[in-house]
């Protein structure tokens, strides 16, 4: 019976990120060519701006030819730009562009926004432990 629960959980939980994933798509109608993958690579160049694409790739924990295809489409989209490293003319570094900062203005909203409608008529108390369970969840499975 616990397994089948725990199955449940697991099963909810990816129908939790795929619902959520759907719907920063659907939302971001100003933006149709930003790819439901491609906002986790837009908030870690916020976090650290000029990274290479291989510390991106692992930040990411995507392959690197995966980062690579998702660069392209979205320099050519004008969301970033990717500069020859001074120090190593081998490697690129990834920057934002105006065009990237302002969508992730429009991503965060969005995404407050979603999570305002996924925690609606949960108290404060129950917010606060969904989010720490959900991190204990998170770190187990890094650790696995």
């Amino acid at each position: 019976m616990k397994s089948d629960r725990n199955e449940r959980l697991m099963g909810q939980l990816s129908e939790l990120v795929k619902l959520q994933r759907y719907k920063v798509h659907e939302k971001l109608i100003n933006h149709p060519e930003l790819y439901p993958g491609q906002p986790p690579l837009l908030f870690q160049l916020e976090r650290e701006d000029g990274q290479t694409q291989k510390q991106l790739a692992e930040q990411l924990r995507r392959a690197p030819a995966t980062v690579t295809v998702m660069l392209k489409r979205m320099e050519s989209s004008g969301f970033i730009r990717r500069e020859a490293d001074p120090k190593d003319l081998r490697s690129l570094r990834v920057y934002l562009t105006d065009q990237g900062r302002a969508a992730l203005k429009e991503l965060r909203e969005v995404f407050q926004e979603l999570d305002r409608q996924a925690q609606k008529d949960f108290t404060p108390e129950e917010s606060q432990l969904m989010s720490a369970l959900a991190q204990r969840m998170v770190q187990n499975l890094r650790e696995y």
